[in-house]
């Protein structure tokens, strides 16, 4: 009796992984770059830079410079405070490939732009520090920090949160900028902080809020440039090399550049083994001639050191085992039972909050004065949690959700966070968690609270299982009734991020079958107001294939 082999798996035994130049082979060469790329970075810190460096040369990252911007982009949007040690090593990869860098900043560039105008501020934030720091490692010419700064302070929409972002850029920035062209520094960027903070004119004029951040900003250029003291521009253990040695990029925060997104995906390489050959030449001229030798020697300590790690360790722990009473040993995971300590107390802290409380105000202030560092993820969570907990639904527990979003752009972010588990876990909740879950979120949506792009982006009608698709329900029906129908039409018809973000929620470009289910479900839900777009989308397509078929008819009376 022969095996059964289920298909994936024969899909990878038939693939030739001897020839290099077959697509089986180049395909999985590529799904072991990505891998790699994702793990360097994933292990990316001070201390192990250097060795980061020396593993990123060693893949070919000339070919996988679209994996490289990606996860480049995506880990210091995890971890901004990492942005420092990234461009340590993205500094080394430019000084040697500045092309598989300039990728990079070109995208940043676009998405710096994509988030301006969505005014999406903690990701704006972030890629502002980026390329701050991009700056200050001499990777990116100075230009594009003036634009990023002007166009925060010079917009005709200008609002606060344009004076922190520039603020935060500029305390960055500001003396590199000031120590490498003090004169350009001054005309360009201090000269319009002094005319707006001398303005007259009321429709112009800063808030006092602003007024007074940039008047710090203006005391520490001050105290600064008395002081003259430029050893805090970069760490020490993050210089690999002498920075005037560095290839520069004059970017442009107007031009329009490609993003290459082609370069994010596999595609098959007809002069692979040609490419491989070059790169390893290139290499080589890196890391030297006896490279491979190097990382086996490395490979063999490392291993060496392992097996005497574990050694050591199997030994404390016989030890410890001889030696433990039942009183005397701590706990193995007393740090763990720590954190989830003080997260029940901020649960506590956070209920206790919401039941005593009548107004939103009154609500917020309790948490916020009880706020420590780190802590919003778990008070989003807890707001949402706690409404779903009452009996009947409370509109404070919406409103006070509104104003900590406006209070802090963190608590924005988490509580697209919590949307995005409540939906994908919406088959654990019950009817009455999924209904006041979608009452907070509807009420976050209509103040433009969250972002509706980002909220929308995870909801897919046609793949949706039954709880999905009634949160789905829930939360238009909700925003039908705060808004009223038309304006909700006109909202999700008008807003161009929409476009994209909501690709499978209003599935507009797939085909006939999808559209058709898509109608039918929403229909069914009461929300056949919302369907008028994809009914065009679904004419539009049946005619295409009218025409098609009349041309092929008339092609073959031809014949």
């Amino acid at each position: 009796m022969s095996r059964y082999v289920p298909p994936h798996r024969k899909r990878e035994e038939d693939v030739d992984l001897t020839n290099p130049a077959s697509e089986g082979y180049q395909r999985a060469a590529w799904l072991a770059l990505m891998r790699s790329i994702t793990g360097i970075f994933n292990r990316l810190t001070v201390e192990t830079l250097e060795h980061s460096t020396v593993e990123l040369f060693r893949e070919n990252i000339i070919r996988g410079r679209g994996l490289l911007a990606r996860t480049a982009m995506r880990t210091q949007q995890d971890n901004p405070d990492l942005s420092p040690v990234l461009c340590a090593l993205l500094s080394r990869v430019n000084k040697e490939l500045p092309d598989v860098v300039l990728l990079l900043c070109q995208r940043l560039v676009v998405n710096w732009n994509l988030g301006y105008r969505r005014r999406d501020w903690l990701y704006l934030e972030n890629i502002s520090r980026f390329i701050g720091d991009l700056y200050l490692f001499r990777i990116v010419e100075v230009e594009v920090v003036y634009q990023i700064l002007l166009k925060h302070l010079l917009s005709d929409k200008r609002s606060d949160e344009d004076i922190d972002q520039a603020s935060k850029l500029f305390r960055n920035t500001f003396r590199a900028m000031s120590a490498r062209s003090r004169g350009t520094f001054h005309q360009e960027i201090l000269t319009p902080f002094r005319d707006m903070l001398a303005m007259d004119d009321e429709t112009l004029r800063l808030s006092a809020r602003s007024q007074a951040v940039l008047e710090s900003c203006m005391k520490d250029v001050q105290q600064w440039e008395r002081v003259k003291d430029d050893k805090d521009l970069i760490a020490g253990s993050l210089i690999l090399f002498d920075l005037e040695d560095q290839t520069h990029h004059d970017l442009d925060l107007e031009e329009p550049y490609a993003l290459e997104s082609e370069l994010d995906r596999f595609a098959h390489d007809p002069d692979y083994v040609a490419h491989e050959a070059k790169y390893e030449e290139t290499r080589k001229l890196i890391l030297g001639e006896d490279w491979e030798v190097a990382m086996l020697e490395e490979a063999a300590v490392a291993e060496a050191a392992a097996d005497e790690e574990e050694e050591e360790d199997g030994e404390a722990l016989q030890a410890e085992e001889a030696h433990a009473d039942g009183s005397g040993g701590a706990p193995a995971d007393t740090a763990k039972h720590l954190i989830n300590e003080e997260e029940r107390k901020i649960r506590k802290n956070v209920y206790l909050a919401m039941r005593s409380s009548v107004r939103a105000d009154e609500a917020v202030h309790k948490i916020l004065k009880e706020m420590k560092p780190q802590t919003e993820r778990t008070i989003c969570f807890m707001v949402i949690e706690g409404c779903c907990e009452e009996k009947s639904y409370k509109r404070v527990y919406g409103m006070t959700a509104e104003r900590l979003c406006k209070s802090n752009s963190r608590f924005k972010a988490f509580f697209v966070e919590s949307f995005h588990t409540r939906y994908q876990q919406a088959q654990s909740l019950t009817i009455k968690q999924i209904e006041y879950s979608c009452k907070v979120f509807s009420h976050l949506l209509r103040t433009d609270s969250l972002f509706w792009s980002r909220c929308f982006s995870v909801m897919d009608i046609v793949q949706a299982n039954e709880s999905q698709r009634l949160f789905i329900q829930y939360l238009f029906q909700n925003l039908a009734e705060e808004m009223t129908m038309p304006k909700l039409v006109e909202r999700l018809q008008q807003d161009r991020d929409l476009e994209y973000a909501a690709a499978k929620l209003f599935p507009m470009r797939q085909g006939v079958p999808q559209l058709e289910i898509a109608i039918d479900l929403y229909v069914a839900m009461g929300l056949g107001e919302l369907t008028a777009p994809l009914r065009n989308a679904l004419l539009n397509h049946k005619d295409d294939q009218n025409v098609l078929a009349m041309t092929r008819c008339n092609a073959i009376h031809l014949l």
